[in-house]
């Protein structure tokens, strides 16, 4: 998910407008609320017939291994975003993965049920009353999988912006993206992977502009655990300060990452930075093998879904009330791009170690 509330409309900027930038920068549709927050504070889940867990203090949700005679798959029970998230599966017989997930999600009351299906399976989840939201290019080791999704209450199936961000998304590719010019890091920026002495301000740039998050991004001890292992962070920074950050969340067993988590001090938004940012992760996780990137993109934001068309990924589908950021559910774009096609910005900057698995 990534927040980048405003950019430039101008296609090109000078170099004299870079020492004294004049932005005009495009406002994010307003939220509109679907339902309440839920609760983190103390936490039920049913996790089979007879079987729960309770958690106490901030838990935004459980991963949980299910199995049956003919499947087996990994589930994310979201409590935070309300939704269950298949994220990883195996079946002979689809259907009864189908029903076990149904079981889950109404002993949770959980309203949503999210699943990144293979080719063959797709068609079968639209018989149990899945919808095709969107298609993940390239997902697989190259193969696309697609996004499936079971709404279980008006409520979570209503997108009250979606209209608005129909329209939003045909003004953003009114021209082609092969037709701009790469704009260069304006003079005293700097783009470079992040280091374990960065978590503390990375804390503080995403709690500075975050009311929510659909993850625990916010939290100390869960950007420790993540960092440089299951997630790369880049940064961009000015005088030495942190002004701009992104992520790469990689998924090895399928060559896949999503690069997430982008958010810009309002003081330095309109530069061009994060796309020098998105194109260093790029390079990076292009050197390991992966094959897809792709993002989840606020669709009330014009300007995060500009930076990607720019750097030449496809819009693929839109996932409705997918996930709670910025205080209310949002509609999240998905855009995809093919990294065997090369990198769209070449950025150099000096090497750090990175544990990132192949």
């Amino acid at each position: 998910m990534c927040y980048f509330p405003r950019l430039m409309t101008q296609a090109m900027i000078s170099v004299s407008a870079l020492r004294a930038p004049s932005r005009e920068l495009i406002e994010d549709l307003k939220p509109v609320a679907v339902k309440n927050r839920s609760s983190l504070g103390i936490v039920e889940l049913t996790l089979d017939h007879g079987q729960s867990v309770k958690a106490v203090g901030i838990v935004y949700g459980v991963e949980h291994s299910i199995s049956g005679d003919d499947y087996r798959a990994t589930l994310f029970l979201d409590q935070y975003n309300q939704r269950i998230k298949i994220m990883d599966y195996e079946a002979s017989d689809i259907e009864q993965l189908i029903l076990k997930v149904r079981y889950l999600a109404e002993a949770n009351s959980f309203d949503k049920i999210i699943c990144m299906a293979r080719r063959r399976d797709w068609q079968t989840f639209l018989r149990y009353g899945y919808v095709l939201e969107a298609v993940l290019k390239y997902y697989i080791d190259g193969e696309d999988a697609f996004v499936v999704s079971k709404f279980r209450s008006q409520e979570r199936l209503t997108s009250h912006n979606l209209m608005e961000e129909i329209l939003m998304i045909e003004k953003v590719m009114e021209h082609r993206w092969d037709s701009f010019a790469v704009r260069p890091l304006p003079s005293g920026y700097e783009v470079r992977l992040a280091k374990r002495d960065d978590i503390a301000e990375l804390l503080d740039l995403y709690a500075s502009i975050f009311e929510t998050y659909p993850s625990p991004l916010i939290h100390a001890s869960y950007l420790e655990t993540v960092f440089q292992k299951e997630t790369l962070f880049a940064v961009c920074t000015r005088e030495g300060e942190i002004v701009s950050a992104a992520s790469a969340e990689v998924h090895p067993q399928v060559h896949a990452a999503e690069l997430t988590d982008c958010a810009t001090k309002k003081s330095a938004r309109g530069l061009g930075l994060m796309s020098h940012i998105l194109s260093l992760l790029e390079a990076e996780i292009s050197q390991k093998g992966y094959i897809c990137a792709y993002t989840m993109a606020r669709s009330r934001s014009y300007g995060m879904n500009n930076v990607f068309y720019r750097l030449g990924y496809e819009f693929m589908g839109r996932l409705i009330n997918n996930c709670d950021i910025y205080g209310d559910y949002e509609d999240m774009n998905i855009w995809v791009r093919d990294l065997r096609n090369g990198p769209r910005n070449s950025v150099r900057s000096p090497p750090v170690e990175s544990e990132l698995p192949a």
